[in-house]
């Protein structure tokens, strides 16, 4: 008989039966794929949420937006990547498109079409040992949302809380989405205009991971895991190229190449200019100095051709 206060034990290599055992990190330019395998680190950065849903207020001022310092990552499994879904777009600019426009923007999506065809995994146990945290989807009509929304207003409002439980309630804001909401996506049309159409989404599909820099590391370093302010959000993406400077080097989420499950690219031409990537590394990036050329060799045999790998799932 189990003791309630007595502490279980699990294995860091506990499989997941119901989702991967792996985290992948998705990008739409080999340019930040090149970038982190240079830095050995995922440079985390500021991306705007929409809180909308939270509807929270200062007097006649309404928080629309936040802009939270992460990295982000999904546990899907490998064959459901390229699964094709359809989607359900709104707004002015979709209802503008032609029918042929609509029938292509609604089929044939994939999360590889909104995230991008590059990617860097890495192994579960690898991303609970770096504090990763998946992340709380909130239903927006569930009572724990609104008593959510009315503590942060009161936080907000009167700042009636001790100042460490204040600053605990705001840090869960980059812990937490929307159950459903409206993601922008870019798309090109038959003219090669391009245009940013909305499209209703349901978040909880995403099964997303996040990384956070510890709350400790940017105190020191005087930075926010949170923008709130509307007036400095614009400023979110110039504050996230300064953190690439080696001086915030605490706040980057740091591998060893060992740590690498998969690196996938879209291409065979992209598989050839990533090879040259990791044979351009300097010798500085390996720890052990007389093994550079193996150990850029298992690097490469972790690479993954997306346009290849399709044709058998």
């Amino acid at each position: 008989m189990m003791i309630m206060n007595e502490k279980v034990s699990y294995s860091l290599y506990d499989d997941y039966v119901q989702s991967a055992n792996t985290l992948f990190h998705f990008m739409k330019e080999q340019r930040f794929l090149d970038s982190i395998l240079l830095h050995k680190a995922l440079l985390p950065r500021y991306c705007i949420e929409t809180i909308d849903y939270l509807n929270i207020h200062n007097g006649t001022r309404t928080f629309h937006e936040a802009a939270i310092l992460q990295k982000c990552f999904c546990d899907i499994p490998f064959h459901k990547l390229a699964d094709s879904f359809t989607v359900n777009a709104v707004g002015d600019v979709y209802e503008s498109l032609t029918s042929d426009e609509k029938i292509e923007i609604q089929k044939n999506n994939t999360h590889f079409d909104f995230y991008g065809e590059y990617a860097v995994a890495f192994s579960k146990s690898w991303g609970e040992k770096n504090h990763l945290q998946p992340i709380h989807y909130l239903n927006e009509d569930s009572q724990y949302t609104k008593d959510f929304s009315a503590l942060m207003g009161q936080i907000i409002q009167k700042n009636e809380l001790l100042e460490e439980y204040s600053k605990d309630v705001i840090n869960r804001l980059a812990y937490i989405k929307p159950l459903r909401g409206i993601m922008k996506r870019k798309f090109t049309r038959k003219d090669f205009s391009s245009v940013t159409v909305e499209i209703s989404k349901n978040f909880h599909d995403e099964r997303e991971w996040r990384y956070v820099p510890n709350a400790k590391d940017l105190a020191d370093l005087n930075i926010g895991s949170i923008i709130a302010n509307p007036n400095a959000i614009p400023l979110a993406n110039d504050i996230s190229n300064s953190l690439e400077n080696e001086k915030y080097r605490k706040l980057w989420l740091n591998f060893s190449y060992d740590d690498i499950r998969y690196i996938i690219v879209p291409n065979i031409q992209a598989r050839v200019n990533i090879i040259k990537t990791i044979n351009d590394l300097p010798d500085d990036c390996f720890e052990n100095k007389e093994d550079i050329p193996i150990e850029k060799n298992i690097l490469m045999s972790k690479i993954l051709v997306l346009e290849e790998i399709r044709k058998d799932w």
